[in-house]
């Protein structure tokens, strides 16, 4: 099965891409968008091109343990 996963950032969001077995990651990409509309339609390109079956949004929390902003905009994402 081959996973995308999405490290969201304010500025840039990285893709990166598994191999067929999930065993294996390799950076796929790096989207330079603050547009949550257009980044979204650019990752949903990335899935598509690459016949990914799963994604899989990274969840940053703080140091403490609790979510912050960045996890919110994750989680909405």
């Amino acid at each position: 099965m081959v996973i995308i996963s999405v490290d969201l950032g304010k500025a840039r969001t990285g893709l990166a891409i598994s191999d067929k077995t999930g065993f294996l990651a390799s950076p796929l990409c790096m989207i330079e968008e603050k547009s949550p509309t257009k980044l979204l339609s650019k990752v949903a390109d990335a899935v598509i091109d690459n016949k990914a079956e799963l994604i899989v949004v990274g969840l940053p929390k703080n140091m403490d343990g609790s979510e912050g902003d960045s996890a919110k905009n994750a989680r909405e994402f």
